[in-house]
Formats: C-alpha cells, sequence, structure tokens
C-alpha cells in the first residue's frame, strides 16, 4: 500500500478528507473552501467533450449505488459493525481507501487477508447483493 499524501491546498501531512470532484487528499474546511472556490483539474476532466469514457446515462449510474434502505442495512449488519471496532482493521480500510492503486490493493486484501474477506462478504450479505448465478443458497 501507498503512502499517504499530504494536503493538495496547504501541504500538511494529516488529511482525512477526499475531494469527490478529483478525489485528491485536503485537511480541513478551509482548504475545502479554498479548493471549491478555485477550478479543479478533476472537474475539468469530467468536462471535457472529448471525454475516453462515455458517460453513463442515470439509470445506470442510479443502478451502481445503494439505496438509503440498503446503506440502513449495511450500517445495521453486525458483522459489519463488529468488523470495525477494530483500529488495525480501520487502519486496513483507510490503506486502502489511501492506496494509489486501489483495485490492485483490493485484490492483493482479498487475496491475502481473510478477515478482509469475511468482512466484504458480511458488507455483500447485508445489500443483499450475490454475484450472478449464485444465490442466498449457493
Amino acid at each position: 500500500m501507498a503512502a499517504s499524501k499530504g494536503c493538495l491546498i496547504c501541504q500538511a501531512p494529516s488529511v482525512k478528507y477526499r475531494f469527490p470532484c478529483c478525489r485528491e487528499r485536503y485537511c480541513s474546511l478551509p482548504c475545502y473552501r479554498v479548493h471549491a472556490s478555485t477550478g479543479c483539474h478533476g472537474r475539468e476532466a469530467t468536462q471535457a467533450p472529448d471525454s475516453k469514457r462515455p458517460r453513463k446515462d442515470d439509470a445506470e449510474e442510479e443502478e451502481d449505488l445503494l439505496s438509503e434502505v440498503k446503506l440502513c442495512a449495511l450500517r445495521g449488519h453486525a458483522g459489519v459493525r463488529d468488523a470495525l471496532q477494530s483500529d488495525k482493521f480501520r487502519e486496513v480500510i483507510k490503506s486502502l481507501d489511501g492506496a494509489d492503486d486501489r483495485r490492485a490493493a483490493l485484490e492483493m486484501l482479498l487475496e491475502k487477508d481473510a478477515f478482509f474477506t469475511k468482512f466484504v462478504d458480511q458488507m455483500m450479505e447485508a445489500v443483499d447483493y450475490f454475484p450472478p448465478g449464485t444465490g442466498p443458497a449457493a
């Protein structure tokens, strides 16, 4: 996993948040406001007409998001809540979020960390997601 980078705006070493437009890191509300008042390279890239990735229509985007009911089910799932009580496990989640290549980091965790794999299974169970060809009884 890659080391955490500092705040995009003030370069403070301690960062807690990510800008929704570009996913760069920031540390505080004043830094967020500075970023919001200036042009964002992430927003510019998504608004470019010659974007390489075709834009999904709204129906497809809605399909990828969890409903409020499923988010509540996820929040209330005992297995998910128990896993998140561990400081060590929360650090694993933070390092995954801070990885330069999140997909590779996720795949590595799924292959090598049985606790993380169980956590993902519990999250999928909480939102009633079963991969195609499988079901709750499979």
